[in-house]
């Protein structure tokens, strides 16, 4: 396993190989140990892999750093998850631009693959209005059996994880820096408190620097994680309206409270409701309602919903859906060795009993 990883890890650290190149690489050569073993030759086959690429990999330094991370990972631990690991954060994993690689530090990586996963995010510099705001919808969101994802920055995203810490809520930190560090340096205390019951997760190695070209990218992790990104408070541009076009291109709902009429600082929410990139959102249950998720049975168990009347081909699709926190209609169809027709019908029987809910892309989860 080490070595595996040790070769997953260095591919991420060969110049000129980005997420999108490290996969393509895995996808012809079929692991990353087997990149760094392929001929000069079979490499310049791959379609977009020029000799420079090549020339990188062919070198030692890749291989050599990625000892150091290793090293890091056993004396903090620390989870390194790859794209094609069985616990990558499925609903990451489906976005093409997605890391190849993650680093969890935290109480729990299943967190990651939660059933419900809200992220938070506004402007760095909150009215108190907007800070009011944040911490209502996180406490209303308590009720909903939810981890809450930001990104650890100061205003809004530090409001919504100390709230979340406060009661209790699960709470992921996503990083624009390696685990070696804590930044802002201000909000280390509040890291460490959510190390208890959620985690900090990055995809850069321990010893990478907080710099500036590293958020924006970090905003994709957080738009990717969720099922849903709730805009507080922020400009008509930065890092939230990032977020947010993010999050409306992976198929995500987007959801932003309304601020007064020309107020900078509301600007940009207002701005997604006005164009219709964002729902309006007053409350946590408006949140819900919209996602589908039952008020009466909320933190239900799912075990309480096989106590009605199913057949053993609905028990079998029921227990298949429940391993993942969503799954594609192919991989589906392999599991329950059901034709597609007889699925099909299956699938709608249980979505009209309201037990599962389709997502956009042919995907299912449990409701």
């Amino acid at each position: 396993m080490t070595n595996r990883l040790h070769y997953q890890i260095a591919l991420t650290l060969v110049p000129q190989v980005g997420a999108i190149t490290a996969k393509t690489l895995v996808s012809y050569c079929g692991s990353a140990e087997a990149v760094f073993r392929s001929s000069r030759k079979d490499l310049l086959k791959i379609p977009g892999i020029g000799p420079g690429v090549v020339q990188a990999i062919a070198a030692s330094a890749a291989l050599r750093l990625a000892e150091a991370e290793l090293a890091f990972l056993e004396q903090y631990g620390v989870t390194a998850l790859f794209y094609t690991d069985e616990h990558f954060p499925a609903r990451l994993r489906q976005n093409a631009d997605c890391p190849a690689l993650l680093y969890f530090k935290g109480s729990d990586a299943g967190l990651l693959s939660a059933r419900r996963m809200v992220a938070v995010v506004g402007t760095r510099q909150p009215t108190e209005y907007g800070k009011a705001v944040c911490e209502e919808l996180v406490d209303g969101l308590r009720a909903y059996d939810v981890v809450l994802v930001s990104g650890l920055a100061f205003g809004i995203d530090i409001t919504a994880h100390r709230k979340a810490t406060q009661l209790g809520v699960p709470n992921i930190a996503v990083l624009g820096h390696g685990l070696g560090k804590v930044y802002p340096a201000q909000h280390r205390s509040a890291a460490l408190s959510l190390l208890e019951n959620g985690g900090l997760l990055t995809e850069y190695t321990h010893n990478t620097g907080p710099d500036r070209e590293h958020f924006p990218m970090r905003n994709r992790i957080i738009a990717g994680l969720c099922d849903a990104l709730l805009v507080v408070e922020t400009a008509s541009s930065g890092g939230s309206m990032i977020s947010a076009e993010l999050a409306a291109q992976y198929e995500r709902d987007v959801f932003a409270v309304p601020g007064r009429l020309r107020d900078p600082k509301s600007a940009g929410c207002n701005l997604l409701i006005k164009n219709n990139r964002a729902k309006l959102i007053e409350t946590a249950a408006d949140l819900a309602a919209n996602l589908g998720w039952d008020e009466a049975g909320r933190q239900r168990n799912v075990q309480t919903k096989l106590f009605l009347d199913l057949n053993p081909a609905e028990t079998q699709l029921i227990d298949i859906i429940r391993r993942r926190p969503e799954i594609p209609i192919d991989e589906l169809t392999r599991a329950a060795n059901q034709s597609p027709g007889a699925l099909a019908a299956l699938l709608l029987g249980l979505e009209f009993k309201g037990m599962v809910r389709t997502l956009p892309g042919k995907r299912y989860i449990l409701t």
